[in-house]
C-alpha cells in the first residue's frame, strides 16, 4: 500500500470515529514523517558504515531485520484482532 492510499484511509477514519482514532491518528502521522525517505537513506548509509565489507555482519544485520519485521507483524496482527474483538463486542452489545 502506498502511504498517500494509507494517509487517506487514517483521514477517513478520524473523520468518520474523530474521539475514537485522533491520537492513534497522530501516532501513525508522525511515524510516517520520521520513517519517511530522509529516515530510510540514513538507515542504509549507517548499515553500510557498521558492515563496511565484513559479510557475518551483514548476514547479522539480515537477521535483525527479519525478526524486526516479524515483531512488527505480530504487533499490527495483535492490533488488528484487538480491534476486530472490540468490533464484536460493540456488534453483540448494540
Amino acid at each position: 500500500m502506498k502511504a498517500i492510499e494509507f494517509v487517506s484511509i487514517v483521514n477517513h477514519l478520524n473523520q468518520t470515529s474523530p474521539d475514537n482514532i485522533s491520537i492513534f491518528k497522530y501516532y501513525l502521522e508522525r511515524h510516517i514523517e520520521v520513517d519517511g525517505d530522509h529516515h530510510s537513506h540514513l538507515a542504509i548509509q549507517m548499515t553500510e558504515n557498521l558492515c563496511s565489507t565484513n559479510a557475518a555482519f551483514w548476514q547479522e544485520a539480515e537477521e535483525a531485520v527479519v525478526a524486526s519485521l516479524e515483531q512488527r507483524l505480530a504487533l499490527w496482527e495483535g492490533a488488528y484482532h484487538d480491534i476486530l474483538a472490540k468490533k464484536s463486542e460493540l456488534a453483540i452489545n448494540v
